[in-house]
Parts: C-alpha cells; sequence; structure tokens
C-alpha cells in the first residue's frame, strides 16, 4: 500500500505537467495554424526560403545558450543552489553579448553565401534579442527545478501564440518575409517581465565566478548534445538552400513546419517535463527505471498516433488549408515522409534525458557526434534525388539508428 501512495504523487505530478505543456502546445498549435495559413497564401517560395536561412541560422546561433547551465540548476543540491545560480547568471551575461557579436558578424558572409543581401538585415535584427534573454533564464531554470511546469507552459504558449498572431497580423499588413522575423523582437522583453515577476531572484554581486569550471565541465556535454541536435534539426535547410537553391528550400520548409510542427512541439514538451521528472529519483536505480518506463510509456501513446493520423490525412488538409499550389508543388510526399521521421525521436530525446540525470552528458554527446554524421550523409546521398531524396534520407536515418541506441542506453544503465 505505501508503495502505491508514493507512485500515484510522482506519476501525476509528471502527467499533470505534460497535461499543461500540452494545453500550452494546443494554444500554440491554434495560432500558428492560422499565422502558416496566411503565410502559405501571402509568401512566395523564395521568400519561404529567405526566411527558412535566417531562422535556421539565428537557431544554430542561439543553441548556444543551451549550454548546460539550466540542467545543472535543476540537479544541483540545496547548498549548491545559489552559488550556481549566480555563476549561471553572470556565464549568461557574457555569453549571449557574444552571440549577439558574432551573428553580426556573419550576417554578411551569410547573405553573400546565399546570394540574398536582405538575409544580413534579418540576422543583425534578430541579433538584439540576444541582450533580452539573461534577464530572465535563471528564473526560468529555478521554475522548472520546482517542477511548476504550468508556469513554464502557460507562459511559453501565450508568448509563441503572440508571437504567431503577430505575424500574421504583419504578414497581411504587407511586411513579406519581415513578418517572421519582428515578432521575436517584440515578444522577448514580455517574456523577461513576466518571470522576473513571478520568481524574486536577484543576482548576489561581487561572487565573480564561483564554481565555475565544474559548472563548464558538466554544461560542455549537454552544450555539444544541445548544438548537434539543433544541427539536424537544421542542417537540411542549409545544405538544400545552398545545392537545390532557395525555391526548392521554400517547397522543403513549408513541408517541415507544415508536417512535423506539431509532433515536434509535443516531444520538445515532453523533453522539458521528463528532466525534473526524473531528476526526482536521482540514487535510486529502481525508482529511476519506473520514472523512465512510465515517462516512456505516456508519450509512446500519443506521438505515433498523431503522427499517423496527420500522415493519413496530409492529401486532404495541405489543399483545403494552405492552398493547391503546395500539392501541385510536391510538398504532400516530402511532408509525410517526415512526419514519420519524428517518431523515433521519442526515445532518443527519453534516451538523452536519462543520461544527463545520470551526470552522463557526454555519452549523449558521442552519441550525437555518430548520429549527426550519419544523418549528414544521408542529406547528401538523398541530394541525388532532389528534395524526395533528402526526405527519405532524413526518415530512414532515424527509423534504423534511434532504436539501436535508445535500447543500448536502456540496457546499460538501467538494468
Amino acid at each position: 500500500m505505501s508503495t502505491l501512495t508514493i507512485k500515484n504523487p510522482l506519476s501525476s505530478r509528471f502527467a499533470k505537467n505534460i497535461g499543461w505543456i500540452g494545453v500550452a502546445e494546443i494554444m500554440t498549435r491554434a495560432t500558428r495554424l492560422v499565422t502558416a495559413i496566411v503565410l502559405a497564401r501571402l509568401l512566395t517560395t523564395h521568400e519561404y526560403g529567405v526566411a527558412a536561412i535566417a531562422l535556421t541560422i539565428y537557431e544554430l546561433i542561439r543553441v548556444l545558450t543551451s549550454n548546460g547551465l539550466g540542467a545543472k540548476i535543476i540537479q544541483a543540491k540545496e547548498a549548491d543552489l545559489t552559488v550556481i545560480c549566480n555563476t549561471a547568471y553572470r556565464i549568461n551575461w557574457l555569453l549571449n553579448i557574444a552571440l549577439m557579436l558574432l551573428q553580426c558578424l556573419l550576417a554578411f558572409p551569410v547573405a553573400w553565401f546565399y546570394q540574398d543581401t536582405e538575409l544580413a538585415w534579418m540576422l543583425i535584427t534578430l541579433s538584439a534579442v540576444y541582450l533580452v534573454f539573461p534577464f530572465a533564464l535563471v528564473q526560468v531554470y529555478l521554475i522548472q527545478r520546482q517542477q511548476h511546469l504550468q508556469i513554464t507552459a502557460l507562459m511559453m504558449g501565450g508568448i509563441v501564440s503572440l508571437d504567431n498572431l503577430l505575424t500574421a497580423a504583419l504578414a497581411l499588413m504587407g511586411f513579406g518575409v519581415w513578418a517572421v522575423i519582428l515578432p521575436k523582437l517584440m515578444v522577448a522583453p514580455i517574456w523577461v517581465i513576466f518571470y522576473r515577476r513571478y520568481i524574486n531572484w536577484q543576482p548576489t554581486w561581487g561572487m565573480g565566478f564561483p564554481r565555475c569550471r565544474e559548472i563548464f565541465h558538466f554544461g560542455k556535454h549537454v552544450l555539444g548534445v544541445e548544438v548537434l541536435q539543433t544541427l539536424r534539426l537544421n542542417l537540411d535547410n542549409l545544405i538544400i538552400g545552398r545545392f537545390l537553391g532557395l525555391e526548392i528550400l521554400g517547397i522543403y520548409y513549408f513541408a517541415r513546419n507544415a508536417g512535423i510542427g506539431m509532433s515536434m512541439s509535443i516531444i520538445k514538451a515532453y523533453s522539458t517535463a521528463v528532466l525534473p521528472h526524473l531528476a526526482a529519483a536521482q540514487g535510486n536505480l529502481i525508482d529511476l527505471k519506473e520514472k523512465y518506463l512510465h515517462a516512456l510509456k505516456t508519450i509512446s501513446f500519443v506521438v505515433p498516433v498523431i503522427i499517423l493520423l496527420q500522415s493519413a490525412l496530409a492529401p486532404i488538409y495541405v489543399p483545403l488549408i494552405f492552398g493547391e499550389r503546395w500539392v501541385e508543388a510536391g510538398a504532400v510526399p516530402i511532408l509525410i515522409l517526415l512526419c514519420l521521421s519524428v517518431i523515433p525521436r521519442v526515445f532518443a530525446e527519453s534516451s538523452s534525458q536519462l543520461l544527463r540525470v545520470l551526470d552522463k552528458p557526454n555519452i549523449d554527446f558521442y552519441w550525437s557526434i555518430l548520429f549527426t554524421g550519419l544523418f549528414i550523409l544521408a542529406i547528401f546521398l538523398g541530394l541525388n534525388w532532389s528534395i524526395m531524396g533528402v526526405a527519405s534520407g532524413v526518415l530512414l536515418v532515424h527509423l534504423l539508428a534511434i532504436p539501436v541506441f535508445a535500447y543500448w542506453v536502456y540496457r546499460r544503465y538501467l538494468i
């Protein structure tokens, strides 16, 4: 009886966190659908391609903010929390200033590489966001540490929904591809104000950078995994844009956004919830195994059903919602292949978060290096058959490689 008493609240909390994040995802998907319809009917395939490159470069640089500081705060012992939060705060400021400068320096070379001057000004504009992030990052991590993910979920849902609606409004007002860029600057201050009001944390001045080496040692592998994961999510855009052209990239980018957006949002939400869920069982292998299997079972009943249903309905909803021209451009089969590639990613994300809780992010990092190499190889081989070949390569590499890794992690660390 006592076992059930312990198990129920833990399972319930995880389920509630997933539920809150699910509510946020419904908000974001509803508004994203409105935005996608507006953009699909107003932007040309070339403008889609330009937006894809700008946002891809931004995401590849922004991922450097996912440097393991958040995971370190979430898993820190209570006695170490003040020191780690203060060091993380200072590191975040230095890092984000450096990232702003880096993106500005890369802006014109990227524009020259893709032969579109407007790309430079988009990247420079987006770089201003880096000066906003550090004001509230520690507060975000503290909320996740406390497993108050309903706050994170509602804030995420509200901010992304506002971003989506502003994008649609600006597009209707004739801002063109800039409608995708400007809202990110407009919503960032709102994000900061909310988190700072919810958690009244202030840095302790004069502390310097204590425990910096320990934090970097932990964070370097987490950062490596995040960088490689983001690279895999965006590398196909960069390669297609360069070798097949921005017009073809526009078709591919539309198919990916209209196809895997919802599923990847669910997986991202799952990742946010599962790390503190597993971290609560640190030091107890039996409890950790139980939590891991419970979390994996929960998400495994959701993502495949959504993906299979979406894939089956794609030939119906794409022309109906987004317009016949995307069917004529060949976006539907690409959309279906990319959708199916998301199913194995659930197992990869579960394994990744488990390794972080076990303080073995280096194992996840080594796997990410291997998988990224396989991913790049699949894309370049797929180029021989244009974007259909690339989409097929993305699907195959996920189906063949990820289950092997997930099974190995489970056998090695939980049995």
